[in-house]
């Protein structure tokens, strides 16, 4: 049986960066119900979604969506991790130790504005928030997947490596970060096409250089008198 998968960890020029290839891990009758209820979510909403409709959408028996997913709540925990995990991904092919600091944080302002502009992607999983908010399984594996994002963002922005001093700033941050492109996509969905998140984002970089700059500099100078 193919459950809903953890994020797979690969590691490109000595980071730790997350790789999500559902094509690569699910079985093709697994992903083919994984496909089928995203198109059945983003085109009728949270409420179509049923074994019934989900094994009439892609083609197989309705068997076969409880043999790799269990229950709905199951289809459910490995949509949100496709949402969740599939922009974390792009972020992490584009993010690199090759780039430089200003180079990393142009690539991280891009794709956070690529990510919380992303009217499907986000319709379908504000559909989904307010179910799995109120089921304790789904709402304990967005807590996971929240974890890892904030954990993503300080490595993508090159602070992972700062002591264990630094931690309770560095999540605070890394949760900062995620809070900005929820804010914007929530936006996104409230104005549509007039609403320009731009103006956000460059302050948001602007945050992020004097952030950044304080932090390893305070770092620097506490390793120095050491």
């Amino acid at each position: 049986m193919s459950a809903p998968r953890d994020s797979k960890r690969d590691v490109i020029n000595g980071r730790k960066l997350p790789v999500h290839d559902p094509a690569a891990t699910l079985h093709p009758t697994a992903l083919k119900i994984l496909q089928a209820a995203k198109r059945l979510l983003v085109t009728h909403g949270f409420e179509a979604i049923t074994l019934e409709a989900i094994a009439a959408e892609a083609g197989v028996n309705k068997a076969a969506t409880r043999y790799y997913f269990g229950n709905k709540a199951g289809l459910m925990c490995a949509i949100v991790d496709e949402i969740v995990l599939d922009g974390c991904a792009a972020l992490a092919s584009d993010v690199s130790g090759r780039l430089s600091e200003v180079e990393r944080l142009d690539s991280f302002i891009a794709n956070t504005h690529r990510m919380a502009a992303d009217v499907e992607l986000c319709s379908s999983y504000f559909d989904i928030l307010p179910h799995a908010l109120r089921d304790r399984h789904l709402r304990q594996r967005l807590v996971y997947l929240y974890d890892l994002w904030y954990d993503w963002n300080i490595e993508w922005l090159g602070l992972d490596g700062l002591a264990p001093e630094y931690d309770a700033e560095l999540r605070a941050l890394g949760q900062f970060t995620a809070a900005v492109a929820d804010g914007i996509a929530v936006q996104v969905e409230i104005h549509g096409e007039e609403y320009d998140p731009a103006p956000t984002l460059r302050l948001l970089r602007d945050f992020l250089v004097d952030v950044r700059s304080r932090m390893t500099a305070t770092a620097a100078a506490a390793a120095r008198s050491r």
